[in-house]
């Protein structure tokens, strides 16, 4: 049967939306069951391991993800995938050395030090996978591990919720690991299996890797830019005001992050890739316009869905901590709509290699960024770092806006 049929598009996004919205849900259940404090750490902890994950991967995949899939012949793919783990391998290893004497002083990550460093490698390794199989049209595959990967142990928590068994932030983070390590070992064991001939004749290029980086670098500080846009206002609140207030900030960050989520989930994942196919095309302009609707549209049902749901959601949480700051979550909606808007700019510059002007709007954002929060969250307290996110999002969205606008596309 032909995956392109609809049946497989709608599957791959239940499959995509299921182990995405299970770790929310996790995350919903957890700021209710945990005190505020706890919770903060639970966040904050959180939060290390998804900066982690980007800074372990260095955005090599940027390089070898189009590299290998240029590539035709199977034995040079193999070498490829090979030295690509080679590399991080090594990362690994120095992120094992170098974690343990960062994170061991830090008294929130102190008591789950070895769990988080586990964490933090099983998550990135499953990421590339998760994107190697995309990339070799193993999508269905891709999706499906994903959703065990991610639901498997989210549905445990979830049964010791509502059977008032004791939920543990160390339970929680032993059942993930255990979940990451299945799925990567299935999918190891499967490789050997299909690749055994090729595997025992690789041949390893180190220029490979070295011409990556290189061609990475690029990308990784963009990445690095954004994400601490993203996450750095959840520890200048702890830092500032401690950890209750910042398990406030992050419940409603995470609620407002559901916007990134979906658009990345039913417009960047489906209409990104034609685009990069198209950017040479005469069709390229009403791809474009198709991709801006797109955003736009997606960008107000997401934002409009969280303003449903917070109300009712706070009764149900019935912990007055987080119904007291409620209006958090309107500066954060308007932020990170526009951050997401704003990828119609980020992705035009992106597609026709503009990477120079892409780095340049993502670091003095970023810049700008993490001087404004310090600054108004020491000054106005947990608004201020709310404002400074709206107002960072407007920067970054006139910064995008103007490197784009100087292409001859417009």
């Amino acid at each position: 049967m032909n995956k392109t049929f609809p049946f497989f598009k709608l599957l791959n996004v239940f499959l995509r939306i299921g182990g995405i919205g299970s770790k929310f849900l996790i995350v919903t259940l957890m700021s209710k069951y945990f005190d505020v404090d706890v919770f903060g750490n639970y966040g904050l902890i959180t939060s290390i391991i998804t900066i982690l994950i980007f800074v372990l991967g260095l955005d090599f995949y940027n390089f070898s993800i189009r590299d290998i899939l240029k590539t035709s012949d199977k034995q040079e793919i193999i070498n490829k995938v090979t030295l690509t783990f080679a590399l991080y391998l090594f990362v690994y290893i120095l992120f094992i050395v170098v974690g343990y004497f960062i994170f061991s002083s830090i008294n929130y990550i102190k008591p789950y030090l070895f769990l988080v460093l586990l964490l933090v490698i099983t998550e990135h390794l499953s990421q590339e996978i998760y994107r190697l199989l995309v990339g070799f049209k193993k999508v269905l595959l891709a999706n499906i591990l994903l959703f065990f990967r991610t639901v498997s142990w989210s549905s445990i928590i979830i049964y010791y919720y509502y059977n008032n068994s004791l939920i543990t932030i160390n339970k929680i983070f032993i059942l993930w690991l255990i979940a990451n390590t299945l799925t990567i070992v299935y999918v190891i064991i499967l490789s050997i299996i299909k690749n055994y001939n090729r595997i025992i004749k690789i041949s390893l290029n180190s220029n490979w890797v070295k011409k990556g980086l290189r061609i990475s670098s690029v990308f990784f500080l963009a990445t690095i830019s954004l994400k601490s846009m993203e996450y750095a206002n959840r520890f200048i609140v702890d830092y500032f005001m401690g950890e209750e207030l910042a398990g406030i900030f992050l419940f409603y960050s995470n609620i407002s992050i559901l916007i990134t989520v979906y658009i990345n989930t039913i417009v960047i994942s489906f209409e990104l890739p034609e685009l990069i196919k198209s950017a040479n095309l005469p069709d390229v302009n009403k791809l474009l316009k198709k991709f801006k609707k797109s955003l736009l549209i997606h960008t107000l049902i997401s934002s409009l869905f969280i303003f449903l749901i917070i109300k009712p959601l706070l009764m149900w949480q019935n912990k007055v901590e987080f119904e007291n700051f409620l209006p958090l979550i309107y500066f954060l909606i308007i932020g990170a709509g526009l951050m997401n808007y704003s990828l119609f700019y980020h992705f035009k510059l992106y597609i026709y290699h503009k990477d120079k002007a892409l780095l340049k709007s993502m670091v003095f954002s970023a810049i700008l960024s993490l001087l404004l929060t310090i600054s108004l969250t020491y000054f106005y307290g947990i608004y201020g770092t709310a404002t400074a996110f709206v107002i960072s999002s407007i920067i970054l969205f006139y910064m995008r806006y103007n490197e784009a606008k100087k292409m001859k596309y417009d």
